[in-house]
């Protein structure tokens, strides 16, 4: 069986970016990141197994928990010094992943 995942975890590994953390969109990344470190086959469908019980939980539309985890993460990219998300993701110059790639990356790190 495998270990569940907290949040502590999460928000050690997300220091290494530069987030707005007193936000709800960043209670929802915490969130996406957990449910896809702890069970791996949600990636099959990232709007009914990651989006939507987190939408349930805030009483909100999935692609409004989608929207404002990508505004956040474009602004991290903004805010976050290039050669730090180069080297974690192991991409090149501004080759930034995306929204579902970067929940992902993180959960992976975590696992």
């Amino acid at each position: 069986m495998v270990e569940s995942i907290d949040e502590e975890k999460i928000m050690i590994e997300l220091k290494n970016f530069n987030f707005k953390r007193n936000s709800l969109s960043y209670e929802y990344l915490i969130d996406t990141i957990k449910i896809v470190a702890n069970d791996r086959m949600v990636m099959r469908d990232f709007l009914k197994y990651v989006y939507r019980p987190v939408a349930d939980r805030y009483k909100t539309s999935p692609k409004n928990v989608l929207w404002c985890i990508s505004k956040l993460i474009n602004l991290m990219y903004f805010n976050t010094n290039e050669e730090i998300i180069e080297d974690y993701f192991k991409v090149s110059k501004n080759n930034k992943p995306s929204t579902k790639a970067f929940i992902i990356g993180v959960a992976r790190k975590i696992y």
